[in-house]
């Protein structure tokens, strides 16, 4: 598959100690339910999935830290990952523009999306894996030509980045058991 070359995996980005504090301090927050898209649009049948977005305006100190530590973290890896991929003449240096814990609980799922569009301002897509101590819950990624899919397997601190044009459908697999906790960043 051509297009598994720009889907870049970085291993062991978080150490364990700075996860579990991230997800016990997700596990304070109050999450609401996530739309498709820009416009607002809930629709569980497509996409089932709490969130809380982090950003470094917020009152909470704490979302401020860790919105910040995320930013940093994140944006550095685009930049690597745009340098790896000789992709600076066409996508410039990232700036993230929305950042995002999610919470995929039993049942919980996302089918086949792309996400840039007409109406979003993304040009590459990051998650961190939080846990996986769960069942289910795969991210998958299908090709245009042929709809083969293949799944990322997670692992805590994993980080995945890949561009967010149509090349790139991907979905997140029902939950089947326990509870996934991911970061979602756009760029």
């Amino acid at each position: 598959m051509y297009f598994k070359k720009y889907i870049a995996e970085f291993n062991n980005c978080l150490n364990l100690k700075t996860i579990s504090t991230l997800i016990k301090f997700s596990s304070t927050r109050d999450f609401h339910k996530a739309a498709i898209g820009t416009r607002g649009v809930i629709n569980e049948n497509i996409r089932k999935v709490l969130m809380y977005p982090l950003t470094p305006l917020n009152k909470s100190i704490t979302d401020c830290h860790w919105a910040r530590f995320l930013n940093f973290k994140l944006t550095s890896l685009m930049n690597k990952y745009i340098e790896m991929n000789n992709l600076l003449p066409y996508l410039g240096i990232p700036n993230l523009n929305q950042l995002d814990i999610l919470k995929y609980e039993e049942t919980y799922h996302y089918q086949f999306h792309i996400d840039g569009g007409y109406d979003s301002n993304r040009t590459l897509s990051a998650i961190v894996f939080l846990n996986n101590d769960y069942e289910g819950g795969e991210l998958c990624f299908k090709t245009l030509e042929s709809d083969k899919e293949f799944s990322i397997k997670p692992y805590p601190g994993k980080i995945i980045i890949w561009p967010s044009n149509f090349f790139f459908p991907h979905s997140v697999k029902p939950i089947k058991n326990g509870t996934r906790y991911t970061i979602v960043a756009w760029a």
